[in-house]
């Protein structure tokens, strides 16, 4: 048990370590020599670090350990203990939607007040009737927060978006998370704890796709791990690797490989992997958890600014408490297996059968009464 430990212990370190150097780089390096090092040609040589022996088998090792950790996981997750947190756990998935919803809200806030869109390296006065942009991602904001027109809010926030892609191009892929949550709030909008719930009644259109926005908000989150990980950490790398050295991360040899390649690569792969997990629901809470755990250390190593990550935490916390539904996890663990067929379960959410038991239960009641 004791060596289980330590196994796990390094693989969690793994994670951690790897992460603190996948910080934004945006956030850490000049605005100049970011987007000098983005607009520089792709490059493949993050992979030379497993050109070295030592490199390849500290590789092979954290593999292992990884492998064991996510072993471990799974059996976890098919215990009765395991089932029991994860009930636990889903009891509080209606207040999920209310995290994104509050930390879009701000983030929108802040980054108008900060002159900025998405993100500090998204300069607001470079787009087209930038007083305008910046004023109405206020004016949004403060609607999302408040729950007023949320609809009208989130089409104009995805306008903006897409005004921002003609001017920043393929780049703002990395913050796919917003537009995912403003495609949920376009399509379902707030009738929970809003305003428009007292001007608009409850939503009655799409009511059989609502239990699906949580998956679009995951998808689109995953896709936005995904390709800032491949574009910059594995496709520019000598922005990671300045980042490792400007910061002396490899100082830390209790912690990092002494190689910086190393390290860069190993940035890349952890947050692509996390990505990929995240679209496909695999390990999901294990997964969001380490994705937390390397947010907040990076914010708390590289004193990054904290708006940027507000939606990142409020997409977090919303996937550790809903339900898995389109997911691996739903398919391969034993809890409401027999809910139904195989080939439906992935469609549908754990609870499905509990609420229709439940609704069973108060017909009866109502016929017997």
């Amino acid at each position: 048990m004791k060596y289980l430990r330590s196994i796990l212990f390094l693989a969690i370190s793994f994670f951690a370590s790897f992460s603190v150097a996948s910080a934004h780089e945006a956030y850490v390096i000049s605005y100049k020599d970011f987007w000098s090092g983005i607009h520089a040609p792709f490059s493949g040589h993050a992979f030379d670090a497993l050109a070295s022996s030592s490199n390849l088998h500290t590789t092979i090792v954290i593999v292992i350990s990884v492998f064991i950790l996510l072993t471990v996981s799974f059996f976890i997750r098919r215990s009765s203990v395991g089932q029991k947190m994860s009930s636990f756990i889903e009891r509080f998935s209606r207040f999920g939607p209310h995290f994104v919803r509050v930390t879009i809200g701000i983030a929108f806030i802040l980054s108008a007040l900060g002159d900025s869109f998405l993100g500090p390296e998204l300069k607001v006065d470079l787009l087209p009737f930038h007083s305008l942009i910046q004023t109405t991602l206020l004016i949004i904001g403060v609607m999302i927060l408040v729950g007023f027109l949320t609809e009208i809010a989130a089409l104009l926030g995805i306008v903006i978006f897409l005004v921002g892609m003609s001017v920043f191009g393929g780049y703002l892929f990395t913050y796919l998370n917003y537009f995912g949550e403003l495609l949920v709030l376009l399509l379902f909008g707030m009738r929970v704890f809003s305003i428009d719930k007292y001007i608009f009644g409850p939503l009655r259109r799409f009511t059989f796709f609502e239990k699906y926005e949580t998956v679009i908000v995951r998808v689109f989150y995953g896709l936005a791990l995904v390709y800032a990980a491949i574009t910059v950490k594995l496709l520019h790398p000598d922005l990671t690797v300045s980042v490792v050295e400007n910061w002396h991360l490899t100082n830390f040899h209790w912690l990092f490989p002494s190689d910086p390649l190393l390290v860069t690569l190993g940035a890349g792969i952890v947050e692509t992997v996390i990505g990929i997990f995240i679209i496909f629901g695999f390990e999901m809470r294990l997964t969001v958890l380490i994705s937390l755990f390397y947010i907040t250390l990076s914010l708390l190593y590289f004193r990054e600014l904290v708006w940027p990550h507000l939606l990142l935490y409020g997409i977090s916390l919303n996937l550790l408490v809903q339900p898995e539904v389109f997911t691996i996890d739903h398919i391969l663990f034993s809890h409401h297996r027999k809910a139904k067929s195989w080939w439906r379960r992935p469609f549908s959410p754990h609870n499905d059968r509990g609420k229709s038991q439940k609704g069973s239960k108060e017909t009866e009641m109502s016929v017997g009464a």
